[in-house]
């Protein structure tokens, strides 16, 4: 198994030396389904491919991001990344989270979900923080509920700002629920407390119907 056609043998309209016809013909519909379905493969195959091999993707898809007009092929390339364990697709990533198109960013959102360490919490909270879509920022917020961290609560909190989105602050309080294991209900000035790093008071006690309803 080679680098140059990945770990099937129909991976060839990502070959590099095949590039350049790739690009002319992209125009055609039958094109951009072989070259999905062939992303979506690597993402399959990723236990059978070296770090080496990896890496190479990785390269791949990098010059997809910033070289392919169509989002749509971006985005998957960003799921495949997101099963790569090699640093070069985390440097793909951190491309990814300023593509033009939110679906890309979302899928990079939801990548950066699935990595550990700071880096992961810096990528998301800026994304919540600063990005200009609504729908990425509600993806930076759950994807933020993956980490059980100071800086994170923090930067959930200032999604809880009485200026944001009530999706956002709904999104902010649950990825709080889940990151810290408190619940103080839909209490936003409790929770705007509790991520500034002060006491709210005690917790939040459901009521029987409330847990019954959880349960069924």
């Amino acid at each position: 198994m080679g680098c140059a056609n990945g770990p099937v043998p129909y991976l060839m309209s990502l070959n590099p030396k095949l590039r350049r016809q790739w690009e002319e013909d992209e125009r055609y519909q039958p094109t951009l389904h072989r070259q999905l379905a062939e992303v979506r493969a690597l993402r399959d195959a990723e236990s059978l491919l070296s770090e080496a091999e990896q890496r190479h993707w990785c390269g791949e898809f990098k010059y997809i991001l910033e070289h392919h007009e169509n989002p749509i092929l971006r985005a998957e390339a960003v799921k495949t990344l997101a099963v790569f364990s090699v640093a070069e697709a985390n440097e793909s990533l951190q491309i990814a989270m300023n593509d033009a198109d939110a679906d890309v960013r979302i899928a990079a959102c939801a990548a950066w979900g699935t990595r550990t360490g700071q880096e992961a919490m810096e990528q998301l909270a800026q994304a919540l923080r600063a990005d200009a879509d609504l729908d990425v920022r509600i993806a930076a917020a759950r994807e933020l509920g993956h980490f059980d961290d100071r800086y994170v609560h923090r930067a959930l909190g200032l999604a809880l700002e009485p200026r944001e989105d009530p999706a956002l602050q709904y999104r902010a309080v649950e990825s709080l629920k889940r990151a810290s294991g408190r619940n103080y209900g839909n209490d936003l000035a409790a929770w705007r407390q509790f991520a500034a790093g002060e006491d709210p008071g005690p917790e939040y006690t459901p009521s029987l119907a409330e847990r019954l309803h959880e349960l069924f």
